[in-house]
């Protein structure tokens, strides 16, 4: 067995982008420290894309099976790819699901029913171990409303067309697959902890997103589920990009779940308190 709690990266890219991909968690890579860290490594993954046939550089094709995806595509690759994990390296649910953008929004759907159901006849697994902790970066919770959220910009089309290719012209499909909208108390039992990281100088997701989820977390309270919410600087991109501010991220969840102290890990902002003290 791996050491435990594992970090698990979903990458983001709304879904469809094919320059955002598993490889955007290697700047990160080298602001973790194995000496603080007692892991064995960390896992990152892809999924299908959904349509980018406008992409300026890398458009999709019609025939390209791996870029014509649609919801729930993308979340049946994701537990495919922990269900894999969990066979092969029996972790059990020793994992950190780490979501960026709309990984963070696969990170949760990870722990919502409804989603967890296709495991079965997609990969013959009879048996799932949900994670011990989530960190939610950036993320988007609720498709519909980021639509109406920016439904008057000048990107009103753009956020229009990759929630359509992703989940369908059904805004009602849009709601059921959103964490947002998810019942946690029920659904997550399991959960030990749970970050929220956002940055206020976000430009592409606002912080109605990062509300929202905080309120449902807060109504899905159990017990032993810790929640957190932690505050970023730099635009959407730049928090991966850089690596510094994600990479602090994991190393605080690790160090939150293994209740070391926090001393040794450098704060990713210069805010990090309990989601009690966020305003709803």
């Amino acid at each position: 067995m791996l050491a435990n709690n594992i970090p698990s990266y979903i990458h983001g890219g709304a879904w469809r982008d094919p320059l955002i991909s598993s490889r955007t968690i290697q700047p990160a890579l080298s602001y973790l420290s194995p000496k603080e860290l007692p892991i064995a490594g960390v896992v990152s993954l892809n999924y299908r894309l959904s349509p980018y046939p406008t992409h300026p550089t890398l458009p999709s094709l019609p025939d390209d099976v791996a870029r014509n995806a649609r919801h729930p595509a993308h979340i049946e690759d994701v537990l495919n790819a922990i269900s894999w994990l969990q066979k092969e390296y029996d972790i059990g649910e020793e994992y950190v699901l780490v979501g960026h953008s709309c990984g963070a929004t696969l990170a949760f759907q990870v722990v919502m029913d409804q989603w967890r159901s296709t495991i079965g006849s997609a990969s013959g697994t009879e048996h799932f171990e949900m994670p011990h902790a989530i960190v939610g970066v950036e993320g988007i919770y609720d498709q519909f409303q980021l639509k109406e959220t920016y439904k008057h910009s000048e990107y009103a089309a753009v956020y229009q067309e990759f929630l359509e290719g992703a989940f369908g012209k059904d805004e009602r499909e849009w709601s059921k697959a959103s964490p947002g909208n998810a019942d946690f108390a029920h659904s997550w039992k399991t959960g030990k902890l749970a970050v929220l990281a956002w940055s206020k100088d976000d430009e592409l997701v606002d912080e109605l997103q990062l509300v929202t989820m905080r309120k449902t977390l807060h109504e899905g309270k159990n017990e032993n589920r810790r929640d957190v919410m932690i505050q970023l600087t730099g635009k959407h991109d730049e928090i991966w990009e850089s690596g510094a501010q994600l990479a602090n991220i994991i190393q605080f969840a690790l160090h939150e779940l293994k209740g070391l102290p926090s001393s040794n890990v450098k704060s990713p902002s210069d805010e990090c308190k309990s989601m009690s003290e966020y305003p709803r």
